[in-house]
């Protein structure tokens, strides 16, 4: 008996987290550069008799990774927005370091600074951030990340790639913070798209479907474990009063 309650609350903990990790997959299904997350799980043998054929399988948590699948574009006719067409990531600095970004929001702040959406600097090719001068009055960013003020070019735009992205942790500001000893290429295979942002790739109502099944799965297993412990306690109660 106690060996089903292990197995109910294994499951019962993988599904907990599995909900939780749709749920936040709901919650940015319309947020600009989010990619959807997913989770891995896998079953762990462990005898539970005298025999070696009795054995009981526990479910485990083993790991979250992101969805790295693009999505789609969305014209906003901002020139300052660029959505990227291919695996590459801006680099924006923040406080805690260099981190990168799908998120092509982009605009000029009071200092004349290319900033993010979350105000941290955007930077070029030398690991800068960029500067552009206050009485420019078109701004274009090409393909290729040259972006120019008034038909000078100013700097280009640094897009970076990863040789394992899914080692990338996608932190809750919609920024990606590479492992230790990861190393940033330069991604010249990526292009900017002006004028456009990509949307979330979480396809909400395959998400939403995904939430309900584990929803009832989740009820299910709770009751299993509920009945469980009754039961328990009940012939714990039984041997009590028998001897």
């Amino acid at each position: 008996m106690e060996n089903q309650l292990y197995i109910g609350l294994s499951r019962q903990m993988a599904l907990r987290r599995q909900l939780d990790v749709v749920a936040n997959n709901v919650a940015n299904m319309n947020t600009v550069g989010f990619r959807g997350e997913r989770t891995l799980f896998e079953a762990a043998m462990e005898t539970g008799g005298r025999k070696p054929t009795d054995r009981i399988a526990f479910t485990i948590d083993r790991s979250t990774y992101t969805d790295l699948r693009a999505g789609a574009f969305t014209e906003t006719g901002n020139p300052y927005d660029v959505a990227l067409d291919g695996d590459g990531f801006l680099s924006v600095q923040t406080p805690d370091g260099v981190r990168y970004s799908r998120d092509g929001r982009l605009r000029r702040d009071a200092d004349g600074t290319l900033v993010g959406p979350n105000g941290y600097p955007v930077l070029d090719d030398g690991r800068r951030p960029i500067a552009i001068p206050s009485d420019s009055s078109t701004v274009t960013i090409g393909s290729d990340g040259l972006l120019s003020a008034d038909g000078n070019v100013i700097a280009r735009i640094a897009v970076s790639r990863f040789d394992n992205p899914q080692a990338l942790k996608q932190t809750g500001d919609l920024l990606f913070e590479p492992a230790d000893g990861m190393e940033a290429r330069p991604a010249p295979d990526t292009r900017l798209v002006e004028g456009k942002v990509e949307r979330s790739n979480v396809q909400g109502i395959v998400e939403i479907g995904r939430m309900m099944d584990l929803t009832r799965d989740y009820q299910a297993v709770t009751k299993m474990v509920d009945d469980g412990q009754d039961l328990l306690r009940s012939a714990i109660n039984r041997l009590g009063k028998s001897s």
